[in-house]
C-alpha cells in the first residue's frame, strides 16, 4: 500500500527550492482600518489638547499666586513705610533718619529728607519729643506687577510724649509705592484731608484750649465782657437780644 500525505503536512507549505529544502510563503501582514487610525489620531490630539490647557491653567494659577503674593508685600510695605515716616524719637534722631531711608526711594523724598535734616535735629533735639505710630487701617488702592508700583491709602495713629503733656491724632495718608530689589517703599506721601485729635488715654478730658469750668450757682455779670477767644458752638441758637453769658461761653 503506498502511503499518502495528508493536505495538512508542512513539505506541502513550502516551496521545493531543488537541494531538498522549501520556502515557506510570507504570510501577508494585518491591514490596519482607516477607522482605527482616525480613532487613534484623535485621542492623541486631545490628549495634548489637555495638556496644553492643564498648563495654561497651572500658570495663570502661578501667577495670580504671585501676583497675591507681591500685594501683600506692597502693602506689608505701605504700613512700615506709613509707621517709619510718622514715627520720631528726640533721643536717637540717627535710628529716625535710619528708619526713614529704609522706607523711601526716589529723588522727591530722598532730596527732601536729606535737605531737611539739620533743620530737624535742631528743632528735636533734646526736647524729650517721642512720637510712634500705629497703623489702623491700609489697603491698596492700586497695583501693577509689570511696573513694580503700588498705590496705598493707610489710617493710622501718632501718639506723642512730651514734657508739656502727651498728644494723639489720627491721619489718613495716600502712599505711592516702587519695589525696590523685593522690597516695597514710598516715593511719594501725601495726607489726606486734616489731622484729627483723639482723646489720650488716661488723660483728663478737658484740654488746654478748654475753658475752665463754671459754678453754675455762682451770679453772672450780664455786662461781662465775652471772651472772643472761646469756642463757639455753632449749632447753638443765636439770642438777638442781650444774654449772660457762662464762663465766656
Amino acid at each position: 500500500m503506498t502511503p499518502t500525505t495528508s493536505p495538512s503536512d508542512p513539505d506541502l507549505d513550502g516551496t521545493d527550492t531543488g537541494d531538498g529544502t522549501s520556502e515557506s510563503t510570507p504570510t501577508p501582514a494585518p491591514r490596519t482600518s482607516p477607522i482605527a487610525t482616525a480613532v487613534t489620531a484623535a485621542a492623541a490630539a486631545i490628549t495634548l489638547i489637555a495638556a496644553v490647557v492643564l498648563s495654561i491653567f497651572w500658570f495663570l494659577a502661578y501667577q495670580e499666586s504671585s501676583d497675591a503674593s507681591l500685594r501683600d508685600d506692597a502693602l506689608a510695605g505701605a504700613r512700615q513705610a506709613a509707621i517709619n515716616l510718622n514715627s520720631v524719637d528726640s533721643n536717637d534722631l540717627d535710628k529716625t533718619f535710619a528708619d526713614i531711608e529704609s522706607s523711601i526711594t526716589g529723588d522727591e523724598l530722598t532730596n527732601g529728607l536729606n535737605d531737611t535734616k539739620d533743620q530737624f535735629r535742631e528743632q528735636f533735639a533734646e526736647t524729650g519729643v517721642v512720637t510712634t505710630a500705629a497703623v489702623q487701617h491700609a489697603s491698596l488702592v492700586g497695583f501693577s506687577s509689570d511696573d513694580g508700583t503700588a498705590q496705598s491709602l493707610v489710617v493710622l495713629t501718632t501718639d506723642t510724649t512730651k514734657p508739656d503733656g502727651n498728644e494723639r491724632y489720627q491721619s489718613t495718608l495716600r502712599l505711592e509705592l516702587q519695589d525696590v530689589d523685593g522690597t516695597w517703599k514710598a516715593t511719594r506721601i501725601q495726607p489726606i484731608g486734616q489731622r484729627i485729635p483723639l482723646e489720650v488715654p488716661g488723660a483728663p478730658a478737658a484740654t488746654g484750649d478748654a475753658v475752665a469750668p463754671t459754678d453754675p450757682a455762682a451770679p453772672v455779670d450780664p455786662a461781662a465782657p465775652v471772651d472772643p477767644a472761646a469756642p463757639v458752638d455753632p449749632a447753638a441758637p443765636v439770642d438777638p437780644a442781650p444774654a449772660p453769658t457762662d464762663g465766656g461761653q
